[in-house]
């Protein structure tokens, strides 16, 4: 992704949704000027310890205009919503010819996954899509949506990426899906993981002892008219 976002020495970019700020310490060494954004916290001292400069915001309050060569995201689009508000604002901190660069989640993304939690919500009478934090996008309707928010498109692909994971579901669910977990009492959340683990392994449980989540990324290149 740094690769394709291509900075060069001098440009000032935004990466939104920088996380602890792996990547973005990639983009600080090709000599650009980066801004990490992340609306966590937590997120945000990690960033900071690596002696980045970021700041603490949600993307759907940004009022940067005019400011960036190029906005960077990877792995977190898919937080946000509604993404047609975050586009606009992307649109608006790019200059003219401004480019933006990312990778989210795609439509299918972890649909397995996603469907167990949903049923083990359903079976305690619980509306699921009040709890569900997840944006994905098809490729067609991205494109639209950039093109809306004023984009020009210069490639929007959707990629089948399954991923091994290092170990147990478990800890993922814990991490990623914890937004379900809050849906029932603190002395479910085991039961529920289980009950989410024994839906998902035998599909999702490879012959060779490992879990393999079923991630589909959405890749897009997009330009500000000059």
């Amino acid at each position: 992704m740094v690769q394709i976002l291509a900075p060069k020495a001098g440009e000032r970019i935004l990466d939104l949704g920088c996380g602890e700020g792996i990547l973005t310490d990639k983009i600080v060494a090709s000599g650009a000027d980066v801004l990490g954004m992340d609306n966590s916290a937590d997120q945000i001292e990690g960033a900071q310890h690596r002696g980045l400069k970021v700041v603490c915001m949600d993307a759907l309050e940004m009022k940067f205009d005019n400011e960036f060569d190029a906005v960077f995201s990877n792995a977190a689009l898919h937080w946000m919503s509604p993404l047609s508000k975050v586009f606009e604002n992307v649109y608006r901190a790019l200059k003219p010819g401004g480019r933006f660069v990312a990778e989210m989640g795609g439509a299918g993304n972890i649909q397995t996954i996603r469907m167990a939690l949903y049923n083990a919500l359903m079976r305690r009478g619980i509306d699921p899509a009040q709890y569900d934090p997840w944006s994905y996008l098809g490729d067609s309707s991205a494109k639209m949506m950039l093109q809306r928010a004023g984009f020009e498109t210069r490639s929007v692909t959707l990629i089948r990426r399954p991923t091994d994971l290092p170990g147990d579901i478990g800890p993922w669910l814990e991490t990623f899906a914890g937004s379900f977990m809050q849906a029932v009492p603190e002395n479910e959340h085991a039961q529920m993981i289980d009950e989410v683990r024994d839906a998902l392994q035998p599909h999702l449980f490879d012959p060779y002892n490992k879990w393999v989540a079923d991630y589909v990324r959405l890749r897009f290149k997009v330009v500000k008219p000059v």
